[in-house]
């Protein structure tokens, strides 16, 4: 039998826990950017006039033709931190337009 690196068994609660969840998953499928194609992301950064590209290697959700980088992705809401979201008394997600222009924190975020 094959031995464990002891220092994986002894990390099981990190610090900064950078696992991700998508509370209201349905539609939502998450890709690893394979291709040199040109993908832009949906949404832009706040203060960019330009929707930025998503690169090769990347991490994105995509849900039908939207494709979202995972920081717009949680800025808008789609993807949370927030592990227990499941307890939340919550219909539906409360995905609102953003105004780009202004600096919005991300939600789910541990600033605790």
């Amino acid at each position: 039998m094959a031995e464990f690196d002891e220092t994986v068994l002894r990390d099981t609660r990190p610090e900064l826990d950078e696992r991700l969840y998508v509370p209201y998953s349905a539609g939502w499928s998450a890709h690893i950017k394979r291709s040199g194609e040109t993908e832009r992301c949906f949404s832009q950064h706040p203060g960019q006039d330009f929707f930025h590209l998503i690169v090769r290697g990347e991490i994105y959700l995509e849900n039908g033709g939207e494709r979202y980088c995972l920081t717009c992705a949680m800025r808008r809401g789609i993807v949370s931190r927030e592990r227990m979201f499941w307890k939340h008394d919550s219909t539906g997600p409360t995905i609102e337009p953003l105004d780009d222009t202004s600096d919005f924190p991300l939600q789910g975020g541990s600033d605790e």
